[in-house]
């Protein structure tokens, strides 16, 4: 009995080894810097330094980090930066909605207007009784052509555009939004992306 008991307990450590080391493997594993290239800004690749974030129009957190994203790019001009779809749907409903009209603006030569927009209009939109129609005007407000929009929305190439970006974020392990990838090194939100990155990189690119 103790010998089936000492098997037992050795091969519960062993199990959950290997998980741990299997977490931190999934968790190391360098984030997928391509994306389409309208959402792609700044340096062309390969760049000494890559951004990559993934995000949600609905999340108030992330639009309070549209300014440490700026101040950043600034303090670093010949980074590259990627955005990265990652609606959190199950607390916010109106931010696959968000990600499928800012993808397909994107196609029309848009994305950033309406990135920036979405962001700016988003205590508006949000509380809205009608988020998607208001998500497709102020689109059109920035040049997007309107039947062009509804034929890319009903495009399931978007939404699969999208569904691989969020693919993408869960093998990173990304729970939550915005999460950075600075040269694959993980900054959670925008105070981090502020205050820890920068330190990280000057530090990182010395080497």
């Amino acid at each position: 009995m103790l010998t089936r008991r000492l098997i037992g307990a050795s091969l519960i450590v062993l199990c959950s080894v290997g998980t741990v080391f299997g977490l931190r493997r999934a968790f190391n594993k360098p984030v997928d810097e391509r994306a389409p290239a309208f959402r792609v800004k700044g340096a062309p690749a390969p760049a000494k330094i890559t951004v990559v974030e993934f995000s949600d129009f609905e999340c108030p957190a992330c639009r309070a980090a549209e300014e440490p994203i700026a101040n950043f790019l600034k303090a670093y001009p010949d980074a590259r930066f990627v955005f990265k779809n990652f609606p959190l749907e199950r607390i916010h409903p109106w931010a696959l909605p968000a990600a499928e009209v800012a993808e397909c603006a994107g196609r029309q030569g848009k994305f950033w207007p309406v990135h920036d927009s979405f962001y700016k209009h988003q205590p508006e939109w949000a509380q809205s009784p009608t988020p998607e129609q208001d998500l497709q005007k102020l689109a059109e407000s920035h040049g997007v052509d309107a039947k062009q929009l509804q034929s890319c929305l009903q495009d399931p190439a978007t939404k699969a555009a999208i569904e691989s970006d969020v693919q993408e974020g869960r093998n990173r392990w990304v729970y939550s939004t915005p999460t950075f990838f600075v040269n694959g090194k993980r900054f959670i939100g925008g105070q981090q992306l502020a205050e820890m990155a920068p330190l990280w990189l000057d530090k990182h690119l010395k080497k």
